[in-house]
């Protein structure tokens, strides 16, 4: 299998083989079948040993998911599952640069080659990257990545890291863990089993708002209801 052939097995299998709910959640299967199909590769993708599939659209868009998407099934739990996070989102300013993702038609190809702004942990990345989400990507999307800001902006770092860097947390880190899988507000970044989908004329997007929140912003013009989220104890990690 030439270059070509490769990088294009990787977007067939990505976009088009795999459903999206197989992107982020944790699954031992879905590991297993990244490894045994596209391990090999993803270990030279982060060897630096694919540089030239950067030269084109196609082929740097599949480079960008063997760097930032596929190191994490292959190296879950360890260092190296963010080994390519620097070099996918060199990659990603590229194809701001060359007009690849204003080019682009279809949205989940444009969230890809946006994704590695939103696992930086660098705040100036997240910032950049935010707008980038809301213009090119989908609104749950971004709103991932203005969760990541706020993480950012409270630990200076995603404490479910820590374990896989080998990071001590703190007692702040600590309590956020425990609670990091149940949904949290969007207005005060409180987590509890029970939020609601809200909207205003204020803040247009959709957002979670617990109860507390939930109560002012439901009397303020253009109130919108989306839903009630309970908790999920699916885990998601990336």
């Amino acid at each position: 299998m030439n270059n070509q052939q490769a990088a294009a097995a990787v977007l067939r299998f990505w976009f088009e083989e795999c459903r999206p709910r197989q992107w982020f959640q944790q699954s031992d299967a879905f590991d297993g079948e990244v490894r045994s199909r596209f391990g090999p590769l993803t270990m030279e993708a982060l060897a630096g040993q694919l540089t030239a599939w950067g030269e084109e659209p196609d082929s740097g868009l599949a480079l960008v998911l063997l760097l930032d998407q596929f190191s994490r099934q292959l190296y879950r739990d360890q260092p190296e599952a963010f080994s390519g996070d620097a070099a996918a989102l060199a990659l990603s300013r590229q194809a701001l640069t060359c007009g690849w993702l204003s080019d682009e038609a279809s949205r989940p190809r444009r969230q890809f080659w946006l994704m590695p702004f939103l696992h930086s942990e660098t705040l100036a990345d997240l910032e950049e990257g935010i707008p980038l989400l809301e213009r090119f990507s989908d609104p749950a999307t971004a709103a991932v990545a203005r969760r990541n800001r706020e993480l950012l902006l409270r630990f200076g770092r995603y404490p479910h890291r820590n374990a896989a860097l080998g990071r001590l947390s703190t007692a702040e880190e600590e309590s956020y863990l425990l609670t990091r899988h149940l949904p949290q507000c969007d207005c005060c970044g409180k987590a509890g089993p029970l939020h609601y989908r809200v909207r205003s004329d204020a803040r247009p997007e959709w957002r979670l708002a617990c109860p507390e929140c939930w109560e002012p912003i439901s009397r303020q013009p253009g109130y919108r209801y989306g839903g009630t989220r309970k908790a999920n104890r699916r885990q998601r990690q990336r």
